[in-house]
């Protein structure tokens, strides 16, 4: 049973090409110990060394390019991921930081008008609107979205640096 088990697990994840969240397998496995089954599933598949690695992300597991071998598969494959712009990674550290946070919490943090970089984020699905301040003029409110952790490679927004960490490394 756990060998088939383990085979619909590396067979999804290669068929969705995106991250499949614990809900997902609930719906498919036994839920009694499930996620530290698919756990020791993904410890196995990234020991093989396959060229691929399965990776742990916003409650979830994705199947990803080795970063091994991925700069060298690039030059066949061509750049995947769009790199952001300063001015993106700013802002989108920003409402990381600071969530919920409104526009013009972000402009007085950055310095600089940021209408066209907060679309951007919100067209790559990085940010959301989460609601609306309670205050004069009901500003929104942005935060980070699960694609944020699949993004940046994390499980929760716990793994970023502390604020200060991040200065720190932003004026470096």
């Amino acid at each position: 049973m756990q060998n088939k088990e383990k085979q619909m697990f590396f067979a999804s994840l290669f068929l969705s090409g995106k991250p499949l969240n614990l809900k997902f397998f609930r719906e498919m496995f036994d839920p009694i110990n499930m996620e530290n089954r698919l756990d020791e599933f993904a410890h196995e598949f990234n020991s093989m060394q396959t060229g691929l690695f399965i990776r742990k992300v916003a409650e979830g597991y994705q199947m990803v390019t080795d970063t091994a071998i991925f700069d060298e598969l690039s030059t066949f494959f061509g750049e995947r991921a769009e790199n952001l712009s300063k001015a993106a990674m700013e802002t989108v550290a920003v409402v990381a930081y600071k969530q919920p946070v409104t526009k013009i919490e972000i402009e007085e943090l950055r310095g600089v008008n940021s209408a066209g970089v907060i679309r951007q984020l919100l067209d790559k699905n990085l940010i959301r609107v989460m609601g609306r301040k309670d205050v004069p003029g009901r500003p929104m409110l942005y935060c980070t979205t699960k694609y944020f952790l699949e993004y940046f490679n994390l499980k929760t927004l716990s793994e970023l640096p502390t604020f200060r960490e991040w200065q720190e490394l932003k004026q470096s």
